[in-house]
């Protein structure tokens, strides 16, 4: 399981958010070039073509456009969720499933979710 940021996670901080949501979850953390560039992550860290490829059974896409690069190297995930503010986002294309509002609104909701129902 991978909870993945782009740079329309707004910040270093927010990038908080993503962490906290894959604990949660028992996954990890990836990011856009685009994130790693401003600085919010690190490289280590990154997805596409200049990155790693991954293949999880769930990918949460959150803030990511979903430039062809970065599809390159998650777009055979088991299921993909897209959290974006922008429903004509490209990732939105090749998701399972869409959340259209903001990483910082829904992430903390997923988490508290995650955390009342689960055992």
């Amino acid at each position: 399981m991978i909870v993945a940021g782009g740079y329309g996670v707004g910040s270093l901080a927010n990038f908080k958010l993503l962490f906290e949501l894959a604990e949660v979850l028992g996954g990890e953390v990836g990011a856009t070039r685009a994130a790693v560039d401003a600085g919010f992550i690190g490289h280590e860290r990154q997805i596409g073509q200049t990155g790693v490829t991954v293949r999880p059974k769930l990918y949460i896409a959150c803030g990511i456009s979903g430039a062809v690069q970065h599809r390159a190297g998650m777009d055979q995930s088991a299921k993909i969720i897209s959290i974006n503010t922008d429903p004509k986002a490209p990732i939105n294309a090749i998701a399972d499933y869409t959340i259209i509002g903001s990483v910082t609104d829904i992430i903390p909701k997923m988490i508290r979710y995650y955390k009342a129902n689960s055992k």
